[in-house]
C-alpha cells in the first residue's frame, strides 16, 4: 500500500490524470479496478475522471471497473465506525473469488478527505485499517494467488502547512511506500506543470521510456511517477521478450524521422523469462549507443560484476 502526494492546486486536474493513467494501466493488464472516492457524488467530478479512463462504460459493464461512493464511509468514519469498510472488504473478497485473474487495484481517497478537513484521528484510523488489511492480503497472497495494490492519494502541499505538518509522519507510518508526485518531499525532480512553464522550448526529438519490470506494484509506480515528470511516450512491460518487441516497434515507428529519437531503458535484474543481461545485449546490438539503467535488490557489487563479465557496451 502506498500514498501519492498531489499538488492541492491541481487536485481535480493533475491528480485525476495520474490516477486515470494508473487505472488504465491496470485495466490493460486485466486487473480488477476499484475507484473509491468521496467525490464521485459530484457529477462533474465523475464526468472528468470517467472521460480519462479508456472504455469507461464497457469496463463498468464487464465488471472490470467499479466506482464506489465513499461519502457514507466518510460519514461513518467521523464517528469512529469502520463497519462499512469491513463490509466492503467482504464484497471485494467475494468478487475476487469469482474471477480468474486475482489481481486488484484500489484507489481510495476517504483518508485524504478526512485529512483535508482536519479530522486527523479519523484519518489515521482509516489509514491504519487499509494498511492492516493490505498486510493481511499480502500474507495470503501466495496461497490465494491474489495481487492487490492500494493507492491512497494525499495533497502534498498541505503537508508543509500547520497543523497538517504535525501529522505527516502518521501518514508515512501507515503506508509501505510514499511517492511525492509533486517532486517536493522525496526528490528534486520537476513536475509536468513546472516543465510546461519553464523557458526551455519543447524538444523536437521524441523521448521514449522503456521499462521491463515484472512486479505489478512497481509497474504502477513507474507509470504514475514518469507521468508526473511530464513524459508522454512511456512503455512498461513485464518481461524481457515484451521489452525487446516494444523496442522494435519504437524503432520502426521512428526509422524515417530525420532526428531519430531518444530513449531511456530501465531493466529490472529479476526478469522471469530472459536474463536481464541478455536483454541488455540484444538492445545494444540493435541500438549500439543505448545506455541502460538496471534496477535491483541485489548488492551493487554483484550487479557490477555481472555487467563487467557479460555485458559489453
Amino acid at each position: 500500500m502506498w500514498a501519492g502526494y498531489w499538488e492541492k492546486s491541481e487536485c481535480l486536474t493533475y491528480s485525476t490524470h495520474l490516477l486515470a493513467v494508473n487505472i488504465n494501466l491496470a485495466l490493460e493488464n486485466k486487473q480488477l479496478c476499484i475507484y473509491a472516492s468521496v467525490n464521485v457524488v459530484d457529477t462533474s467530478y465523475l464526468s472528468k475522471i470517467s472521460s480519462r479512463i479508456k472504455d469507461y462504460e464497457e469496463n463498468i459493464n464487464k465488471r472490470n471497473l467499479f466506482v464506489v461512493n465513499l461519502k457514507p464511509f466518510y460519514d461513518s468514519a467521523l464517528t469512529g465506525n469502520l463497519t462499512p469498510f469491513d463490509e466492503f472488504k467482504l464484497q471485494l473478497q467475494q468478487e475476487l473469488k469469482d474471477r480468474d485473474d486475482k489481481a486488484l487495484l484500489i484507489v481510495a481517497d476517504c483518508a485524504d478527505n478526512l485529512f483535508r478537513n482536519k479530522h486527523f484521528d479519523q484519518c489515521e484510523l482509516v489509514e491504519k485499517w487499509w494498511q492492516d488489511n493490505y498486510m493481511d492480503w499480502r500474507r495470503r497472497q501466495e496461497r490465494e494467488q491474489n495481487h492487490i495494490t492500494v493507492i491512497c492519494p494525499h495533497s502534498g502541499s498541505l503537508l508543509s502547512k500547520h497543523p497538517f505538518d504535525k501529522h505527516k509522519h502518521q501518514i508515512s507510518n501507515n503506508h509501505t511506500m510514499i511517492i511525492d508526485t509533486a517532486g517536493r518531499t522525496m526528490t528534486g525532480y520537476i513536475t509536468a506543470k513546472q516543465a510546461a512553464e519553464s523557458t526551455i522550448s519543447p524538444l523536437e526529438i521524441p523521448i521514449y521510456i522503456l521499462v521491463a519490470e515484472p512486479e505489478r506494484d512497481l509497474q504502477q509506480i513507474y507509470s504514475i511517477w514518469l507521468s508526473s515528470l511530464g513524459f508522454k511516450n512511456i512503455v512498461i512491460t513485464d518481461s524481457g521478450k515484451k521489452c525487446l518487441d516494444e523496442l522494435l516497434k519504437i524503432m520502426n515507428t521512428n526509422k524515417n524521422k530525420t532526428h531519430g529519437f531518444d530513449m531511456i531503458v530501465i531493466l529490472d535484474t529479476h526478469l522471469k523469462d530472459i536474463p536481464c543481461i541478455q536483454v541488455a545485449r540484444e538492445i545494444v546490438t540493435r541500438r549500439p549507443e543505448q545506455q541502460i539503467i538496471f534496477t535491483t535488490t541485489l548488492p551493487p557489487d554483484n550487479v557490477r560484476h555481472i555487467v563487467d563479465d557479460r555485458y559489453e557496451y
